[in-house]
């Protein structure tokens, strides 16, 4: 197996944690109602729900035909939108902050995937 082939699974692997949070954020509000609503409604209320899921979608899109052939404008779309999405969600969300902690809850899943992401890009880059 080739380290490109690793790469994309990676990167695919990566925008479906993705899909999963943007999928779960609403189950995951209606749960803990004792979260902050505002905070709560950033990422459960359905407009960033739909935009997760279209971003994770058009990544795994991404992945699996030009990523896989080797196609540099798509490699660096990729990690552009990963790039964007850890800008928003690090600077919108106080969880964050406290993901190297793991003793307190953060955005744990969301930065894991992140890293997954940008490490798969940079195995299917090769």
């Amino acid at each position: 197996m080739t380290a490109r082939k690793v790469g994309v699974g990676l990167v695919v692997t990566a925008y479906a944690l993705l899909l999963y949070i943007s999928l779960s954020a609403p189950v995951y509000a209606r749960a803990h109602p004792h979260l902050d609503p505002r905070m709560l409604g950033q990422y459960a209320a359905p407009w960033p729900v739909a935009l997760g899921i279209a971003v994770s979608v058009a990544g795994v899109m991404l992945a699996l035909m030009p990523i896989r052939r080797g196609e540099r404008w798509a490699w660096w779309t990729s990690l552009a939108m990963l790039a964007i999405l850890f800008i928003i969600r690090i600077t919108t969300d106080p969880r964050c902050l406290v993901v190297l902690d793991p003793h307190q809850h953060g955005c744990h899943t969301f930065m894991i995937a992140v890293v997954l992401g940008v490490v798969g890009l940079i195995m299917a880059r090769r």
